[in-house]
């Protein structure tokens, strides 16, 4: 549920939003779904979440909470989507992996805000979009540094944030986003 304006009503919280530093705003429900599944995977938990691009730089809470989640590890990688692929909303998919994240040394981005194909009026992938996603990401390809990049915490804590230009990561270049 993309932005949901009114997550919180009538929710009981459990804890699930305890250490992170705040709590997720009122009107924008992306960073309480996220901190729900991180809550319920295990310790070795993996997770692939599918969220607006607004949750790579927006500030305020979300900057801290994912500030937080940046340094816990928990980011194995963030794959930017083509447009229009949902609501006409830019959309990214976060890939959480709790296994091994005190070891994690930086995420690995994908921009494949490019391959797709016009579907009416819709955008799709096609059957050669999601093989180059899933095979540039399970295989850590970066021959294309405009296409998928490796980047390294210490360049991430330089940065101060995650960022996008015009809803595409570029991962030639990550900037984190100033709270």
């Amino acid at each position: 549920p993309f932005s949901l304006k009114n997550w919180s009503d009538g929710l009981k919280e459990f804890g699930r939003f305890y250490g992170y530093g705040d709590r997720p705003p009122e009107k924008n429900g992306d960073y309480a779904w996220l901190m729900h599944i991180l809550k319920t995977l295990k310790s070795t938990g993996k997770a692939a979440v599918i969220l607006p691009h607004g949750v790579l730089f927006r500030g305020n809470a979300e900057a801290t909470i994912r500030q937080t989640i940046v340094d816990k590890g928990w980011i194995k990688g963030i794959i930017s989507l083509p447009p229009n692929l949902f609501y006409g909303i830019p959309a990214c998919i976060l890939v959480i992996d709790k296994e091994g994240a005190e070891n994690r040394a930086g995420i690995f981005m994908i921009d494949a805000g490019k391959g797709y194909v016009k579907d009416g009026s819709k955008n799709r992938l096609r059957e050669k979009d999601i093989y180059r996603i899933v095979t540039t990401f399970n295989e850590q390809i970066t021959t294309d540094p405009k296409y998928a990049r490796f980047v390294p915490n210490k360049e991430i804590k330089e940065k101060n944030g995650i960022t996008t230009e015009k809803g595409q990561i570029k991962p030639e270049f990550v900037e984190y986003a100033k709270k």
